[in-house]
């Protein structure tokens, strides 16, 4: 797109929302946006059971592209402080510490020379399983040994996935989705956990995640800083007060060995934290924590519930949707 459409796009788009917030303008605004995952394949982040998760090589440029033009991309401690510069800043995070997301996403970082942060469940460096949903439907997707599979999620009480055709299309992917969202429903995240955790080791799954050694290097080229993001990424909300402050802490000191300056931030794996589990986070000397309920960063914010705009595919793609979700929240 150009630039003289970009921003017709946008202007097309905003002029509602400047109408509405003339006395409250984008001028000292800070916000952080985060990531899930972004793939080397544009056409395999489209389909709909990745799209909510992933974007693609292109529709992250497109991303990078329709921000830099209109406001700063910083670091997390800059976005969190109190500023009056005309352009808003954003800061990036990514979630998950994949591999894919580092090797795609850095290289974009790279050529702008743009800061980033990456908030790794730790328990998962370097080992072939990554978050039970995307590892799940990587491999029902690819029909990777489909009888072991069903047995699998027979044997764990869960319902079947949809029939694979041999041919799988975007109505297969669309029901793949509508499968992935069920199970939560009917199983506890725990055993959804060990599903995916058994499934990448049993097939021999190439690692998904970044190993010890990719993160230091990462850490020593200077543009990403790294936080946790817990141990593995079972939501806190479902474990007991000992479960979860072991949780933060045993991430928090395995980042420490990790890394030489990991970041004091921790991010909660799951959208958002309860009022409970910011407290054990504070009895764990957390002092500013990250969810991804969408909002700007305000002086008024708790900050162990900072709040984070999700980025799906839509929004990543159109410069029109992206302003709409940013600025619907001011």
């Amino acid at each position: 797109m150009s630039h003289l459409s970009l921003a017709h796009d946008v202007v097309q788009r905003l002029r509602g929302h400047w109408r509405r917030n003339l006395s409250e303008p984008l001028r000292g605004r800070s916000a952080i946006l985060v990531i899930q995952r972004v793939l080397p394949d544009e056409g395999a982040a489209r389909l709909p059971h990745r799209a909510p998760y992933c974007l693609g090589p292109e529709s992250f440029r497109r991303l990078l592209d329709h921000i830099t033009d209109h406001a700063q991309i910083v670091s997390l401690a800059s976005a969190r402080r109190l500023h009056r510069d005309p352009a808003p800043r954003i800061a990036l995070t990514f979630d998950g510490g994949w591999r894919d997301t580092a090797e795609v996403a850095l290289r974009q970082l790279e050529r702008l020379a743009l800061p980033a942060s990456m908030f790794l469940t730790t328990g998962n460096t370097g080992r072939p399983q990554g978050d039970w949903r995307m590892t799940l439907g990587d491999i029902l997707w690819d029909g990777t040994q489909p009888t072991r599979v069903r047995e699998c999620l027979g044997d764990a009480g869960l319902p079947l996935p949809p029939p694979r055709p041999s041919h799988p299309d975007t109505a297969y992917s669309s029901a793949l989705h509508d499968y992935l969202e069920r199970l939560p429903q009917q199983a506890a995240p725990s055993m959804l956990t060990r599903l995916g955790a058994t499934l990448g080791t049993e097939f021999d799954t190439a690692p998904q995640t970044l190993d010890p050694f990719s993160v230091r290097r990462l850490e020593s080229d200077g543009l990403v800083r790294f936080g946790a993001r817990g141990v593995a990424a079972t939501p806190l909300d479902t474990l007991d007060d000992r479960q979860i402050q072991w949780q933060i802490r045993h991430s928090r000191r395995q980042l420490g060995v990790l890394c030489r300056d990991p970041l004091s931030y921790f991010a909660y794996p799951q959208p958002e934290a309860s009022l409970r589990i910011r407290q054990l986070a504070q009895r764990c000397g957390v002092q500013e924590a990250l969810h991804s309920h969408a909002g700007w960063l305000s002086h008024r914010d708790d900050p162990l519930a900072l709040p984070r705009f999700q980025i799906t595919q839509p929004v990543a793609s159109s410069a029109g949707r992206l302003y709409d979700w940013l600025l619907g929240h001011l």
